[in-house]
């Protein structure tokens, strides 16, 4: 089964410091060759937030040198990117938006939850809130 990954697992895959990277650097570790599919939104934010001040720092990152680590990351023999939208998709995102409040991230993370459920892949992220989406295959990290 492949694993669709979260920006927040993204994120401490390449910054050391990052208070999530050990659980996050297992998972990656022992994840098979082709596994791990990288969504268009989620490589979006990963550029987002590498070039983002106030998330960086001083260690904030020009375009190209966040282009470079996302290249870096994709690259590697455990990921694959998603070039396509599955069929039917975007019934279900609708049908997992409908009838909720507002909240800041609920368009993107029902995006990638609905992405998932179509593929029959697993949807892995330290976000307790994926479990409101009654998904098939949620992989939680750090339970």
């Amino acid at each position: 089964m492949k694993s669709v990954v979260d920006l927040n697992v993204m994120l401490p895959l390449v910054l050391a410091q990052h208070p999530h990277r050990a659980i996050a650097g297992e998972w990656w570790e022992n994840c098979p060759d082709a596994s791990v599919v990288f969504t268009l939104p989620v490589r979006m934010g990963l550029l987002r937030l590498l070039t983002n001040r106030a998330v960086m720092a001083e260690g904030v990152l020009s375009p190209e040198a966040a282009w470079q680590t996302l290249d870096a990351l994709t690259q590697d023999s455990r990921a694959t990117i998603a070039r396509e939208v599955p069929a039917g998709m975007e019934s279900l995102w609708l049908s997992l938006v409908r009838g909720r409040e507002p909240s800041p991230n609920l368009w993107t993370d029902a995006w990638l939850a609905a992405f998932a459920e179509a593929q029959r892949n697993e949807m892995v992220t330290f976000d307790r809130g994926f479990q409101a989406f009654n998904l098939s295959h949620l992989h939680l990290l750090g339970e």
